[in-house]
């Protein structure tokens, strides 16, 4: 149930999909997703555990920038970073749900991560730090631009490093304006 829940919300959203479609694909009764899970937020609330697992990101043994690369631009961990990037967009505005992957992703990646950066401009380099990481998935996967779509692996790392690093190591300055 898990797994069908999982691809069902990832793909086409909380609110585009229904436990019918959820209950066929898994072959089980709809019944049983309100019995183990109470309905269909709870459902999807078990989707979200495994969605932003990643404790290497924030542990203080390894090099967040290392972990990022090593994570993104390995081409067997693609599929996972896309179906979870995919979730983020479907899911962060819906109505019903929309807070709940927000809160999820602040408590579980974000706040550490932010706290692990440290600094007076931690939020600042946090969200660039986001913004390149979903930006350059999407460039790659969903818009396939041909500069970073159709690279190498190890290119791709080279341009996923180069941008995080500069969005680590942005400095906003006095009066807002960076600092060179």
């Amino acid at each position: 149930m898990i797994a069908a829940a999982t691809q069902a919300f990832w793909e086409q959203g909380y609110s585009n999909t229904s436990l019918r479609r959820i209950a066929q694909v898994a072959s089980v009764d709809v019944a049983l997703i309100s019995r183990y899970f109470g309905g269909k937020l709870g459902l999807f609330k078990a989707t979200l555990t495994t969605a932003f697992d990643w404790p290497e990101l924030i542990s203080p043994d390894k090099d967040p920038v290392e972990v990022v690369i090593e994570k993104y631009a390995n081409p067997e961990s693609d599929a996972h970073q896309t179906s979870v990037i995919r979730m983020i967009v479907m899911n962060a505005n819906d109505p019903q749900v929309g807070e709940l992957v927000r809160q999820t992703l602040r408590h579980t990646v974000l706040d550490p991560l932010e706290a692990r950066i440290g600094g007076p401009q931690a939020s600042n380099r946090l969200a660039m730090f986001v913004a390149v990481l979903l930006g350059a998935s999407m460039v790659r996967q969903s818009l396939q631009l041909p500069g970073m779509a159709a690279v190498e692996p190890d290119v791709y790392a080279r341009q996923l490093r180069h941008l995080v690093e500069a969005a680590l190591h942005f400095d906003e300055g006095p009066g807002g304006r960076e600092q060179g």
